[in-house]
């Protein structure tokens, strides 16, 4: 499966892919200028800022061109802008690991440590899953799950 992480100039998208490309083909993308050698191979390509007026569907032509099935966008503002539109690329078999928009501001934290957790990977339900997704879990007195996010 192609899996997309956005934010490939981050840690955080390194810390994804090791979970993920055991039985996936990863492919990065970020708004964030990426070296020229980079954007050269096929596994990484340049996407536009989040706050673009067009970013969700400029992103959905270019899953369809790399024929990316998953992906998982990690900075607040794409968080936001595919969470409105995640029905969208549902629709085209394109899953936005994300939880849905009525519920997505519960997931919001501070934290940069947890475990990774994956919600909604492999099972064909989750295209209707309100919470799938990477998140962070923190065990302690009050556990949570927290979306992985570079900012």
């Amino acid at each position: 499966m192609n899996v997309l992480i956005t934010a490939a100039s981050t840690a955080q998208a390194y810390k994804l892919e090791k979970v993920l490309s055991e039985t996936n083909n990863v492919v990065f993308a970020d708004s964030a200028e990426l070296p020229e050698i980079l954007l050269k191979s096929r596994k990484f390509f340049k996407i536009a800022a989040a706050d673009s007026a067009s970013y969700a569907h400029q992103l959905l032509s270019s899953c369809l061109s790399f024929d990316i099935q998953l992906v998982f966008p990690l900075r607040r503002q794409e968080i936001a802008a595919l969470a409105e539109s995640r029905q969208l690329f549902d629709e085209y078999g394109i899953k936005v690991m994300l939880p849905a928009m009525d519920t997505i501001q519960n997931y919001f934290g501070s934290a940069k440590t947890g475990e990774l957790i994956i919600k909604g990977l492999n099972s064909d339900s989750s295209a209707q899953s309100p919470d799938r997704g990477a998140f962070l879990f923190n065990e302690g007195a009050n556990p949570e799950f927290q979306i992985l996010t570079v900012d």
